[in-house]
């Protein structure tokens, strides 16, 4: 039997609840571990206290999520370059084995020459690993330079975000079929095919998550996993989010292990 995927949660969808209270829940809900979003909260950055918190909850921090969204702009510097050095340097104090990023925007040239020639070797030396995650078009525009998986196929390490394909309109067995030897994190939820990356609960919309899942826990995949799940209708209780999480982990792991089955449509993208 092959090695099952460690699962993870996001701290993204918790990003205004205090962290302390987001590792409690996490733990709560039966995860090992979590990926930590890099934001405005200084707690964020501070190896230290997440050092206190992982020890105080239980769960340790594999994964770091660089702040490259457009809220968190100015997090860890404004420029694409500084702020990638700056996440790595992070993750390595935090002891993450994976930074995720985002791709510059097409117009920074600089930036996309540096990313697909420099970064790998800056997280190698400080002993961690960049990971360049698919993102998606925006009004039907694609602003960032890494949307398909032939421009994922230029780095050495993916996070394959299934959401993300979904808004791309690519379908996830294509894209993993050609990402398979590069992925190194997946960032898992479902979308209902509005257009927008919704991170939609596992079943409840248009994506093959019982087929792909399945096929990726077949496939040998044994790395990590993290659930990306819109958290917002269950913040308003501690147990209505332990419940929810602990539910999308029990539906994950059923998944990857070929013994669950997701009650929600699961036809093919765009099938």
């Amino acid at each position: 039997m092959n090695p099952a995927p460690r699962l993870l949660v996001s701290t993204g969808p918790l990003l205004l609840s205090p962290l302390d209270w987001v590792f409690d829940t996490v733990a709560a809900a039966g995860y090992s571990g979590l990926e930590l979003l890099v934001a405005h909260n200084p707690e964020t950055r501070d190896p230290q206290r997440i050092a206190a918190l992982s020890a105080a909850s239980g769960l340790d921090v594999p994964v770091i999520h660089g702040p490259y969204m457009v809220l968190l702009r100015n997090v860890l510097g404004s420029g694409y370059i500084d702020k990638t050095r700056a996440s790595l340097e992070l993750a390595t104090a935090m002891g993450a084995q994976t930074m995720v990023a985002h791709a510059p925007f097409r117009w920074e040239r600089k930036a996309r020459g540096w990313v697909v020639a420099e970064a790998d070797g800056v997280a190698d030396e400080l002993g961690t690993t960049f990971a360049m995650e698919n993102l998606f078009p925006v009004a039907g525009r694609n602003f960032y330079s890494v949307v398909t998986p032939a421009e994922l196929s230029v780095f050495r390490n993916v996070v394959f975000d299934t959401s993300h394909f979904a808004v791309a309109g690519i379908d996830l067995f294509e894209a993993w079929n050609t990402l398979a030897d590069r992925v190194v994190h997946l960032h898992v939820s479902d979308n209902f095919g509005n257009g927008k990356d919704s991170h939609a609960p596992i079943g409840t919309g248009i994506l093959p998550l019982e087929r792909f899942l399945g096929h990726v826990g077949a496939s040998g995949y044994a790395g990590t996993i993290t659930l990306e799940l819109d958290c917002r209708a269950y913040l308003d209780s501690r147990d209505s989010l332990v419940g929810f999480l602990e539910g999308e982990r029990r539906k994950a792991e059923d998944l990857f292990t070929g013994a669950g089955e997701t009650s929600a449509t699961t036809a093919p993208l765009g099938g």
